[in-house]
């Protein structure tokens, strides 16, 4: 894992946003849009090379790497971690989040840490509902009081980086909320169950959020399934 400060960052107190895509790439359509539509700046990268595989094209190929961004929104005191794909390793996932975990608590004290992903559900009707998980009892208070219910218990787990993250900041002292917006596909990116975080998280922070672009983005994608032929079950592929 290696991790590059693009420029010093140093605050006395702020909030982190972290997710990454997960089911329906709820997580990472979250991150990224906080990031390009704050008025953001890219302070850190870090970049992470777990593949099993290497990458190809005109009959070279070289090693397959993954970059993942933090950027900092100064007016509201919000540093983001954002990035296109999770490690597919469990011990290079650890590593990521304490590696994430690390850089922003050198920067200064972290008031409170969001997560966000999908949240599968079966039969969906309206607007997709956020439901929320605390890693401190206490912010259970907190989720009420913006409307916010908690996961439903019939979830035991949440994997990967947008579980991890928040189990990770528990042990280092760090008040963290998770934020899970409703899905019914897992494969198709859902940008619905993304403004309905977004939503949620407006309420929680109090940061005015547009979210239009998200409206467009789920018009596209159904008129991209409407015109799609139907895609072989195989493709080309070696390994």
């Amino acid at each position: 894992m290696k991790l590059e400060k693009i420029k010093e960052f140093k605050e006395d107190e702020f909030s982190v946003f972290a997710s990454l895509p997960d089911m329906g790439r709820v997580g990472g359509l979250v991150s990224s849009f906080l990031a390009q539509n704050l008025k953001c700046e890219q302070v850190a990268e870090m970049t992470a090379s777990d593949k099993p595989w290497v990458a190809y094209a005109d009959g070279v190929v070289k090693s397959a790497s993954d970059a993942y961004k933090i950027f900092y929104d100064k007016d509201h005191k919000l540093l983001i971690f954002t990035g296109e794909s999770q490690p597919q390793d469990p011990g290079q996932l650890y590593e990521l989040c304490n590696a994430f975990l690390d850089y922003a608590s050198s920067a200064g004290k972290v008031r409170r840490l969001y997560g966000a992903g999908g949240y599968l559900r079966d039969q969906l009707a309206g607007a997709p509902r956020v439901c929320g998980v605390v890693n401190k009892p206490a912010l259970k208070k907190v989720l009420d009081k913006a409307g916010i219910e908690l996961v439903g218990n019939e979830i035991t787990s949440i994997t990967w980086f947008n579980g991890i993250v928040l189990g990770l900041a528990a042990e280092r002292d760090i008040e963290a909320i998770g934020l899970f917006g409703e899905i019914s596909e897992t494969t198709v990116p859902q940008p619905l169950a993304a403004k309905s975080i977004l939503s949620a998280f407006s309420r929680l922070e109090m940061i005015a959020l547009d979210t239009k672009k998200l409206d467009r983005q789920y018009e596209s994608i159904l008129e991209e399934i409407q015109n799609k032929k139907e895609p072989t079950k195989f493709g080309p592929g070696i390994g």
